[in-house]
Parts: structure tokens; sequence; C-alpha cells
């Protein structure tokens, strides 16, 4: 039986590419593609994939949070992410997440096809370019670790955090989500009043540094 594999990037030449390398093997198959967080989350309830193969930096919802959402509704789904991002707090927050692999994009070609079947089996993957360090502090937790800084905010306050690190206004922010501005406001107050951060910048600097947003 095939893996199935579901591709999460906003740049369609990268899914391209990727989709190319492992097409050419016979016993994995892509069965949906995704451009954005929020998108990928909707595709992973319709097609539960095997595995999911996620970017991080993704625009509406970033990769990380969007596999953090998807592992809440369907935990027999794996999760490799594929980025650019040689970050060890993103690296520790996808692996408390329950993300099972980590792989750099410059290591693609060479390592994507080995990293989907690892996951796949329930084994954890990570790029060699990646300390080791990461995975004997991570791979026999069974639990995910939540980092203190953002554990208190909800999934709907995260999103909003993303997108307001990615510029968007308050009323763009509601008609995003679907929400009234009166909403949006009190997310944005409880968000600001849960981190003790008191301003639009510090609440962007805050986002960079957790990963939440990386724009």
């Amino acid at each position: 039986m095939s893996i199935e594999v579901m591709l999460v990037d906003d740049h369609t030449i990268v899914r391209q590419g990727i989709k190319s390398v492992i097409s050419q093997e016979p016993d994995i198959k892509v069965v949906a593609e995704a451009s954005d967080g929020r998108e990928a989350i909707e595709l992973a309830k319709q097609k539960s994939p095997d595995v999911i193969v996620m970017d991080i930096s993704l625009p509406f919802l970033n990769g990380l949070d969007a596999s953090r959402q998807i592992l809440k509704q369907n935990k027999s789904i794996k999760i490799l992410i594929l980025s650019m991002h040689e970050n060890r707090v993103f690296i520790e927050k996808a692996l408390s997440y329950g993300i099972r692999g980590y792989v750099l994009k410059e290591s693609a070609v060479t390592d994507i096809v080995k990293a989907i079947r690892e996951v796949n089996s329930g084994r954890y993957f990570l790029d060699s370019k990646i300390s080791t360090f990461v995975i004997q502090d991570y791979a026999d937790k069974k639990k995910a670790v939540q980092l203190r800084s953002t554990s208190t905010l909800t999934d709907r306050e995260r999103e909003i955090l993303q997108l307001i690190a990615e510029g968007l206004s308050n009323k763009e922010i509601a008609q995003k989500l679907k929400i009234s501005l009166k909403t949006a406001l009190v997310h944005r107050n409880n968000i600001m009043q849960k981190l003790d951060i008191h301003n639009q910048a510090q609440l962007i600097r805050f986002a960079l540094k957790e990963g939440i947003s990386t724009l």
C-alpha cells in the first residue's frame, strides 16, 4: 500500500520539485497540496494523509501552529517539517508538538524520501546538519512540552498574533477570520494581557522570536 502524502508550501515551484522527487518512488503518492496553514488543516481533515510535508513559513497560519492543530484533530497523521530555517527554537517546538521529522530544504533531494518513510514508520528523522542533542532531549517524551511563554494562548489567539505580526489591521483580521471587529479586539487585548505586552512593536518581536511568524 502506498504512503499517502500531503505537501504544504506557499511556493508552487517548491511543491512541484518535491513532488517530482517522491513521485519516482512506487510506494509514495502525493494525494493533496496546500499553500497556507489554514488550507492545510482543512485538507488534512478531508484527506487524512499518512504523512504531511510541512513548511514553517506559511501565510495566514504558520506551519508549526498548523501542525499543532492537525495533530489535535488526528494523532495518526505523521508530520515532517521541510524548512530553510536551521533554528533550535523551531526544532524544539516542532518536536514538542509531536512533529516526527525536520529536514532542511537544502537537503531535500537526498533526504526527503528517506524521511517520509521513517516518519511513516513511527520513527523520528532529523536532518544530518541538525545537532543530535535535540533528538536526545525530545524523542523519548510521549507528551508535548508546552513552552511557557505561549502556553496560555488559545489556538485562535495564536492565529491572531501571527496576523498582527504580518501587518494586518484589526479590521482585516476580523474579515480574514470571519469574526466581528469587536471580537478581534477582545482577542487582541487578551493576547496582550496574557503576554504582558503593551504595544504592537513588542507583539511583532515576540511573534518572530517564538516562531509564530517568520515574516
